[in-house]
């Protein structure tokens, strides 16, 4: 197992790595919409559509969406409004986890919930492209700070909780979690910050920006972790799929991405 998941992670670096930094604006576009289109096929899982023909229709129909909003012709206004509506979205889901902790058993489709999994895949495609390609200061490095953010924050919370946790963070989501996880990751993040602000070109005269996207972030990528979490219960479902061996599904390895990707790009383009 442990051998499936390190060959998994090798192989995902590499192509992860060669889309960052060779591909073309339209190669890394096309790329992203065949990842979304397969995280919306796992989405269609975990909320209860069971035909294959209409799980693949709705993947279909998302990843060609996506590559929609990724070619069309860059717009700061439609940006702006964009990535504030996501952001708003995931301000509200703290709000939603203290209202209903636990979601009940998903007994039907779950529609509503289908089309917020479109609108989150969407947003967070375009930020994603937008950190990359269009973003002030924007390049590979910028997008690349931005997921190191979310990686950071889990290896760090991970350490931390499996050392020091005790005050479970939501026990009725994901009991493993810990408040001292979410320290400990959040001080191994800033430090992170802090040695990028020293060496990174897109720091230079961004400093109060990075911090601020940087610690929202942050806490982001533990709410979509969360989210995810949640939904999964509700659908009886331990991974998003079996996609990644030894990985679970393409849901499970960006849960945090979604929700941090449009958060930091968000303070990005409003600050």
């Amino acid at each position: 197992m442990l051998q499936t998941r390190i060959i998994t992670a090798a192989v995902l670096l590499i192509i992860f790595a060669a889309d960052l930094f060779l591909a073309s604006v339209h190669v890394f576009a096309l790329i992203l919409g065949f990842i979304v289109a397969a995280a919306a096929w796992e989405w269609s899982r975990l909320c209860q559509v069971h035909n294959e023909h209409l799980q693949t229709a709705f993947a279909a129909l998302v990843g060609l969406l996506a590559l929609i909003f990724l070619y069309i012709p860059y717009d700061q206004s439609f940006m702006r409004w964009m990535l504030l509506a996501g952001f708003l979205y995931w301000l509200s889901i703290p709000v939603s986890f203290y209202m209903v902790p636990k979601l009940q058993r998903f007994a039907s489709v779950q529609t509503s919930l289908l089309l917020l999994g479109v609108f989150t895949m969407l947003v967070t495609a375009v930020a994603i492209q937008y950190l990359r390609t269009y973003a002030p200061a924007a390049s590979s490095y910028l997008l690349l700070y931005a997921l190191c953010i979310i990686w950071i924050m889990d290896i760090g919370a991970f350490f931390s909780g499996r050392r020091f946790g005790k005050s479970k963070l939501a026990p009725l989501i994901s009991p493993g979690k810990t408040w001292e996880g979410v320290y400990g990751g959040a001080a191994l993040t800033l430090l992170f910050m802090l040695l990028v602000m020293l060496f990174a070109d897109f720091a230079n005269g961004n400093v109060l920006k990075l911090l601020v996207a940087t610690v929202l972030a942050a806490g982001a990528s533990v709410v979509g972790d969360l989210a995810e979490s949640r939904i999964k219960r509700a659908a009886d479902m331990k991974d998003s799929s079996s996609m990644l061996p030894g990985h679970g599904g393409v849901l499970d390895r960006i849960d945090g991405v979604l929700a941090a990707m449009p958060v930091f790009a968000f303070v990005w383009v409003w600050f």
